[in-house]
């Protein structure tokens, strides 16, 4: 299996933390930013462009700005999008209301297919939302534990494939999907050390290789590149 892995492109929480604001007055699902927006349309054309590998099969994080980003995706390249809730971020989606979480269950359907109407729904996605956990914030433990469960699932789904199977989600959770394809974890689920990507950034694994000769490598899974922003013109780099 080829597992693209995608971080969404700049958020209204993004730029704020740029900005140094307080996390008290971030979104509990932002949006993209009109930079986040460009810098999506400019992913996409990097596929047609053939800078980056065709996907196969394209995936989502159900949160909003993963979608925004996914979107002009599944437009270039005229494929669907499968919302896979697992890929949402680390710590989950809850609102700050004076510095204590509020439950707050993410876009509903209808907001979603909004965005796009090449979104596939699974079983998880009602009309109310779809983040179940209400007000828990998940710890870095809970999100190592997720990111093992969400790169097994893909693997037990599309192991066998030959294609590209691409994933648009977050820094948090691919850092873990990384280390979960890595076979690395952390008694407390703390991601050290921490892999840096930028907005619109690509992570490439390769798994089920053949078995190497001598001095050629002990595994059959490969790591291509990490955090791959060469697609993005140096005015849209953020992070």
């Amino acid at each position: 299996m080829k597992l693209l892995l995608i971080r969404h492109g700049q958020s209204a929480n993004n730029a704020l933390s740029g900005a140094n604001h307080p996390v008290s007055s971030q979104y509990p699902d932002p949006t993209l930013t009109d930079l986040g927006r460009q810098q999506a349309e400019t992913l996409a054309h990097a596929f047609t462009d053939g800078l980056l590998p065709r996907p196969s099969v394209l995936l989502s994080s159900p949160m909003t700005r993963a979608v925004q980003t996914a979107a002009p995706l599944a437009d270039e390249l005229d494929m669907p999008i499968e919302l896979e809730t697992q890929a949402h971020e680390v710590g989950g989606i809850f609102q700050s209301v004076q510095g204590e979480p509020g439950s707050f269950q993410g876009a509903s359907r209808a907001e979603l297919a909004d965005i796009s109407d090449r979104l596939i729904f699974n079983e998880d996605i009602h009309d109310e939302g779809w983040y179940r956990l209400g007000s828990h914030v998940e710890t870095p433990a809970e999100g190592q534990g997720r990111g093992k469960r969400l790169y097994r699932s893909i693997l037990e789904r599309y192991g066998n494939q030959d294609g590209v199977v691409a994933l648009v989600c977050h820094e948090w959770i691919t850092n873990y999907v990384l280390r979960a394809a890595l076979g690395l974890s952390d008694p407390e689920g703390e991601p050290d050390p921490w892999f840096s990507l930028p907005n619109t950034s690509s992570t490439f694994i390769q798994t089920g290789l053949p078995l190497p000769g001598p001095y050629e490598g002990g595994g059959t899974a490969m790591i291509w590149w990490v955090g791959r922003f060469d697609h993005l013109p140096d005015e849209q780099v953020s992070r």
